[in-house]
């Protein structure tokens, strides 16, 4: 039997203004029936190194806010409640504004989604095998606050009109038309190309032979790496152009998350 849950990342995020940030830290709820649960990565390597810290000191952070979060269980019963605690966070140890998942099995789901947005792999291969899943935090959140408004739901997958095949839309939006997101991580070689005149046909066909209401396919770049981008300017970008699909870069995804929070209705 399916339930509902919120999760939330436990990020460690020194610096607000640069709003970098690795994934520390995983907590899950579930409502009904209740469970709480709070699990901390092993591994600091990652942010020892990037950001200069000790592992003592943010270790000894993150059990505080594991003890902190242990002790309040009780009261963060609503979603509502969750987020307004999350909300609270003002030091280095964030959380994420609570997002929907469904549950079928408490223990087994908190493990997918604690490999999926915590465990240690390298950014890229991560990105590689749950694009929806590694959105710069200002998305993640702008999503996932519009999603709990009825503003932005995952429709799956939809089928391509022509083509007759499926492609997975995880997020949509209406401000006028209906927007589909479709993340993606383009490879570093020409296969690039490739991909992008698949997803340029795609957005072309749903866009001209839409029913009811107009759609538009909008394709995220979750990541990229410099030789990704230039593959990206060289054989991306004017493919897309070309075929009247949206292109938001990695780089713009900020700006993407503002623009979707003042217009999705």
């Amino acid at each position: 039997m399916m339930t509902r849950g919120f999760y939330s990342v436990i990020q460690f995020c020194p610096d607000r203004f640069r709003l970098e940030a690795i994934n520390v830290g995983l907590v899950l709820m579930c409502a009904e029936p209740f469970r709480f649960d709070v699990r901390l990565s092993k591994d600091l390597k990652r942010a020892v190194r990037f950001f200069g810290v000790t592992s003592t000191d943010l270790k000894r952070a993150m059990l505080g806010l594991e003890s902190r979060l242990d002790s309040l269980k009780e009261s963060l019963r609503s979603v509502d409640d969750f987020a307004a605690f999350a909300a609270t966070r003002a030091n280095d140890l964030r959380l994420t504004e609570p997002r929907l998942t469904k549950i079928r099995d408490f223990n087994e789901d908190f493990q997918r989604l604690f490999v999926d947005l915590v465990d240690t792999q390298p950014k890229g291969q991560v990105a590689k095998d749950a694009t929806a899943e590694v959105l710069p935090p200002s998305l993640s959140d702008a999503l996932a606050s519009l999603q709990r408004q009825d503003k932005v739901w995952r429709p799956g997958e939809i089928l391509v009109p022509v083509y007759r095949r499926k492609i997975d839309i995880p997020f949509a939006y209406r401000n006028g038309v209906v927007n589909l997101i479709k993340p993606h991580v383009f490879p570093e070689t020409h296969r690039a190309e490739s991909q992008a005149a698949e997803l340029a046909i795609n957005g072309d066909l749903i866009q001209r032979h839409s029913e009811n209401e107009k759609k538009k396919l909008i394709v995220l770049s979750t990541h990229e790496t410099p030789k990704q981008a230039r593959e990206i300017d060289d054989h991306v970008k004017p493919l897309f152009d070309e075929y009247g699909v949206r292109l938001v870069r990695a780089a713009e995804i900020d700006d993407y998350a503002n623009e979707i929070r003042e217009s999705a209705h």
